[in-house]
């Protein structure tokens, strides 16, 4: 993925996340009505049982959290249940970006064949999120403006 050293406050935060090794758990698409804007009701979560780190000698540790993307305006997934349930849902990287090739198809694909009105608002901020599950799992790519990570 090309971008990753994004100066994007919102990517960095992400980029900084230790998810390799950790479990996806669940995906959710959540309506999320109450705010004010008919665009981007709809967030994604993830679930996931993020690695934390540990000290010498000590089992992993797992921490339940959620990933919570705010204002998603695409999202995607290639996920091969069988290769997940073999791999554990590991994941093997996660990355944020406001420049990658899933983010230029996405602009040069799906955006000009949208045929409902849309402003150029909803377009701005757009970063791709993609996190990827351990070969042959699949990826989740996510194109939203921003995220939340709560831990459970």
């Amino acid at each position: 993925m090309q971008g990753i050293d994004s100066s994007d406050p919102t990517c960095q935060r992400f980029n900084s996340i230790r998810l390799h090794d950790s479990e996806l758990r669940g995906i959710e698409m959540r309506y999320a009505g109450l705010e004010s804007r008919p665009e981007n009701r709809y967030e994604i979560a993830l679930k996931v049982n993020r690695c934390v780190p540990r000290l010498p000698h000590e089992e992993e540790r797992f921490q339940p959290t959620e990933l919570r993307f705010l204002q998603v305006r695409y999202f995607s997934t290639d996920i091969d249940l069988l290769g997940l349930t073999y791999c554990g849902g590991d994941i093997s990287d996660a990355k944020c970006s406001e420049d990658s090739g899933f983010l230029r198809k996405f602009f040069s694909d799906i955006v000009p064949n949208f045929n409902l009105p849309q402003d150029e608002k909803s377009l701005e901020g757009l970063k791709h999120f993609g996190i990827y599950l351990c070969n042959p799992s699949g990826e989740i790519n996510i194109i939203a403006k921003d995220y939340v990570l709560l831990t459970m």
